[in-house]
């Protein structure tokens, strides 16, 4: 079956949907917003109330009331150069996010120690607690395993080490605050660094922090987030 609703010059025709023990729990409706331009929502109604979940307009382009269509992409957010410092803060996290990816790209420090990850709530940024390890893969084998209870670990370990790659951090039950993180990167070395971890928090994540695990200062590349819903 087609159903088809043609719209009047200035008017708006809809099409109910719904059943004879219930009001009306949905309703189509085409608008026309300018001449030959028109507009389609998708309405319900809960208890007498009517609200728009979707909205198409006359490119085809459609909008979601809830969850925002914004929420539907990934947000990519402004990447910036880790040139200098010893730690980048990335706040602001909105509520509701489930996933945050970071993203290496040739992110360097001028010496020996690790990247470390840290997380952070409302309270402040958290720096123990963590379970997380890393380690290197040279050759198809397996090496240098280090591990961290004030963060999730990134890889590292020498002056040359360039990090490339990504960190994911996944809420592992929606509506708590246990996060785990998964690290894949590559370095200007050859070398393949993997590893994981787990931490909860006190509260829902609104920011990260990249850092390092000792004293070394940041001295090339960039990084850059992005969080999912």
């Amino acid at each position: 079956m087609t159903v088809k609703i043609t719209t009047p010059n200035g008017g708006s025709d809809s099409l109910d949907f719904g059943c004879a023990q219930t009001a009306i729990v949905a309703t189509v409706t085409g608008t026309e917003v300018s001449s030959g331009e028109g507009k389609l929502e998708l309405k319900t109604t809960t208890g007498g109330t009517s609200t728009s979940q979707l909205s198409i307009n006359a490119a085809g382009a459609a909008t979601f009331t809830s969850p925002a269509s914004s929420n539907l992409a990934v947000n990519l957010q402004t990447a910036v150069a880790t040139t200098s410092g010893t730690a980048i803060d990335f706040t602001g996290i909105p509520s509701g996010v489930k996933r945050v990816t970071l993203l290496f790209s040739e992110t360097s420090l001028n010496g020996a120690d690790d990247f470390l990850i840290q997380l952070g709530d409302s309270g402040g940024f958290e720096t123990s607690g963590y379970i997380s390890s890393v380690g290197h893969v040279i050759q198809g084998q397996d090496g240098n395993v280090r591990n961290s209870t004030a963060g999730f670990i990134a890889g590292g370990g020498d002056t040359s080490t360039k990090l490339i790659g990504t960190m994911t951090l996944s809420l592992i039950v929606a509506g708590s605050y246990k996060w785990i993180s998964a690290l894949n990167v590559t370095q200007s070395t050859a070398v393949t660094q993997c590893g994981g971890g787990q931490k909860s928090l006190s509260a829902e994540l609104t920011q990260v922090r990249i850092t390092r695990t000792g004293s070394n200062t940041f001295d090339a590349g960039s990084v850059a987030i992005s969080w999912e819903f």
